[in-house]
């Protein structure tokens, strides 16, 4: 009865206001979930009197930004990716600022203690600036691939900048949105606070049991590396590709299935077995600081993808004369390059594909004459299948994340929206400080797009005043939306390759227009989306919005004028050689820079920039209703969009049938999102992750004390041991492009570093190589052996 009597007084509600309150109890407890992620690494307090911005901050940020800036820069040159983090700085800026804490007079220069604020300012300037902006093969690739010569530089440091800055504001007006609630966590960055946390704690962590300081750790072990990283760079090259398969084929002349899986090199094959023991190939996984169980997906991907899948396709055939491609290079065919292909299988430069408008001198259009004559434009089943690759991941990402965080995201977002009216306890803190008015940002976007018209327009980049809008207006209606995957899932949705496929179909045939609309639509969201994530640190660790503002800012237009500069200056300082004029050398010279590409043992061929060229040579100039129409051999490459609607839902199903499985592990996105890199060394494909086994499974299962304090650190002293080497070596070996300083040919410095082709091709090589060296000339006719 008495229960009866409780029922019957339980107010009544109605299914909508029933489902209401569930919403809300779910929002709660995401809200609450969220809490206890911050609340681990990020405290609830704060000292608005700590300084940050200070002259130790501007100067160390600065310095060590203008530094890895430039650095990076020169890496962009490379054949393999190879970048120093700007984790970096998180563990020098530390030393030098308690140094400049006890050395400068107190005062202005000298305002106290050096804080964690300041240090978390040091490394958003140097993050800002790590990453050389995009804009830069667009310049590099017009101005001195496609010999654009009166490209000027002034207009090329202000295309760097606004395609920079054009993210920022859009950056700005979507902070309180991206940045102030509390579901907008951003995890990349907690890594990050963690180190700081540890860093001005009293203890440098574990001290009895693992008494070695982090810094002593990160000194000895990137000296370590920076000696050893001299062997596989330069003493012994053949320790960075180690042919397995080559090994036991014993190079022969007539096994060229041997070559095609066993050679890694440009032009060569697709390195089954091959393996490294060059960190410098390793660096682009970052196998030490990325989630093993992201790994795995990322190398199923990449071994499906290069040993299985292009074999298959290229020894059938699949596209289109795929085994002529190439047939007259020293392997006898070429997979492993992102150029491109007459209709008989001989490479073209990129430069025969383009002239000047007679009616505009700054376009650059498709030589038609030149396209009907070598009609099909062919390119390698391995660059194939990476377009088709692109195509999947950009309709995988969409589904998956829908599949697996929709319901996540929908909370969230909806906790976001209450979060605009109920602050969180880090938002609350944050109040104290002076809020960026919007009017800033609003001024810098409006600047940024009249002056992105202005040199769009008349600098020589070719893309027309509604070209940079619609770019702007692109990066607009997708930054949120993407910005709120990328704060939950940690996943990016690039638009690159969408963005060329919409301006190819609207402004087929001119090369620069598309590539610097591919460059401003995706930027104006990327770097958008990279400052967001730098304003949730500052966020997190309380420095200041109006300080941050403006290190971002300085930090943002410094490295795009240091970056351009430094990349002009490398190709120019190269120097130049006489060419009689012609549709491959238009300017009447060859810049020296680009011999490097003709010599895969250089480790130094331009493959980033050979690659975005040729994608703008596909895309821009030929276009895409011409490459990938009904009558290309590529348009069955267009079903990567419908692989990848359907492939994400697979293990999601699964998981749904068995709840406790390893499905839920199971990332088709990161399956495929893997760095192809058609023209790189592909001997790294088992080494990266036997490292990332290693550090992430064994040594943080069995001394996770030691992982906790030493694994980031090691990551970080690698890549600037092996980092400061590559520096060297180039200046010192390669610079100079009339006295190249070559290590002496032995057995483990062959012209083919992994000896897969025949030895005596391996001896005119190394004659070649030691001939032209120390200001030498060699000429190949006086050279009996190799007639």
């Amino acid at each position: 009865m008495a229960d009866y009597e409780a029922k019957a007084n339980t107010p009544e509600f109605s299914t909508e206001e029933k489902l209401q309150t569930v919403d809300a109890e779910n929002d709660d407890d995401y809200i609450d979930e969220i809490y206890e992620i911050i609340d681990a690494v990020v405290p609830r307090t704060d000292d608005p009197t700590l300084p940050a911005n200070t002259f130790r901050a501007w100067f160390l940020g600065l310095l060590f930004g203008i530094l890895i800036c430039a650095a990076n820069t020169i890496f962009t040159f490379r054949s393999n990716s190879f970048s120093i983090t700007p984790f970096v700085t998180v563990l020098i800026a530390y030393p030098c600022g308690l140094i400049m804490e006890r050395v400068l007079p107190k005062g202005i220069l000298n305002p106290g203690k050096f804080n964690y604020k300041e240090h978390a300012l040091i490394y958003v300037m140097t993050s800002c600036m790590a990453s050389p902006p995009y804009a830069l093969y667009n310049i590099i690739g017009q101005k001195y691939q496609l010999y654009q010569t009166d490209l000027s530089l002034i207009a090329s440091f202000g295309f760097a900048i606004v395609t920079q800055c054009f993210g920022y504001g859009f950056a700005g007006l979507t902070r309180r949105y991206l940045v102030r609630p509390a579901a907008m966590i951003w995890p990349s960055n907690l890594a990050t606070i963690a180190m700081l946390n540890s860093l001005h704690g009293s203890d440098d962590g574990y001290g009895k049991r693992y008494p070695m300081t982090r810094y002593k750790f990160f000194w000895l072990v990137s000296s370590a590396m920076f000696f050893y990283q001299l062997l596989p760079s330069y003493v012994m090259p053949m320790i960075g590709a180690l042919s397995v398969i080559c090994w036991f084929t014993n190079n022969k002349t007539d096994n060229k299935m041997a070559l095609v899986l066993g050679s890694t090199s440009y032009g060569g094959g697709i390195g089954v077995l091959s393996f490294t023991l060059d960190w410098s190939l390793c660096n682009v996984y970052a196998p030490i600081t990325t989630p093993l169980w992201a790994m795995m997906n990322q190398f199923l991907g990449l071994w499906l993808f290069l040993w299985i899948i292009v074999p298959i396709l290229w020894y059938t055939e699949a596209f289109y004369k795929d085994q002529s491609i190439g047939a007259s290079s020293e392997y006898g065919f070429t997979i492993n390059s992102p150029s491109t292909f007459s209709k008989n299988g001989k490479k073209i430069a990129n430069t025969k594909f383009v002239i000047r408008n007679p009616d505009d001198t700054n376009s650059l259009i498709l030589n038609q004459t030149f396209y009907d004559e070598n009609k099909p434009i062919l390119i390698t089943t391995y660059f194939a299948l990476e377009y088709a690759n692109s195509f999947i991941v950009f309709v995988a990402a969409l589904v998956h994340v829908g599949l697996w965080y929709g319901k996540d995201i929908w909370h969230r977002f909806r906790a976001t929206l209450k979060d605009l009216d109920r602050d969180d306890i880090h938002a609350t803190l944050m109040d104290a400080y002076p809020e960026v008015p919007d009017w800033w940002f609003l001024i810098l976007l409006a600047l940024s797009t009249i002056l992105g018209i202005v040199v769009c327009q008349w600098g020589g980049f070719d893309l027309p005043w509604w070209g940079t809008i619609l770019a702007m207006l692109l990066a607009l209606v997708s930054i949120i939306p993407i910005g709120t995957i990328q704060a939950i899932s940690g996943q990016q949705i690039g638009l690159n390759v969408m963005s060329e496929f919409l301006i190819g179909l609207l402004l087929p045939g001119r090369i620069s227009a598309v590539m610097a609309f591919k460059t401003f639509s995706y930027m104006a969201m990327y770097q958008g989306l990279f400052l967001v994530a730098d304003m949730k640190l500052g966020h997190y660790l309380k420095v200041p919005p109006r300080a941050m503002f403006m290190a971002q800012l300085v930090s943002t237009v410094l490295g795009s004028l240091v970056s351009t500069g430094s990349a002009a200056l490398i190709y120019e300082s190269f120097g130049k050689a006489e060419k009689p004029v012609s549709p491959q050398f238009p300017a009447g010279f060859q810049w020296l820079m680009q011999v490097q590409a003709d010599d895969p043992a250089s480790g130094w061929s331009s493959n980033g920039y050979n690659t975005f060229l040729s994608a703008g040579a596909i895309w821009g100039a030929i276009a895409p209703a011409r490459f990938f129409g009904p009558d290309s051999p590529y348009f069955k490459t267009l079903l990567g969009f419908a692989v990848g609607a359907v492939l994400p839902v697979i293990p999601w199903y699964l998981h749904k049938l068995q709840p406790n499985s390893f499905w839920h592990l199971v990332n088709i996105p990161l399956i495929f999102i893997f760095p192809a890199a058609a023209g790189s060394r592909r001997s790294d494909l088992i080494s990266p992750l036997i490292i990332a086994v290693i550090v992430n499974y064994f040594v943080k299962k069995y001394r996770n004390t030691w992982w906790k304090k030493y694994a980031y650190v090691m990551s970080a002293a690698f890549d600037s041991g092996t980092g400061v080497m590559l520096l060297i070596l180039f200046f010192m070996v390669q610079f100079n492009a009339k006295f190249q300083m070559p290590f002496p040919a032995w057995f483990m410095n062959s012209g083919d570093v992994e000896r897969c082709l025949p030895d005596a091709m391996l001896t005119c090589m190394e004659h070649a190589t030691m001939g032209a060296a120390y200001g030498n000339e060699y000429l190949a006719e006086q050279d009996p052996t190799c007639q």
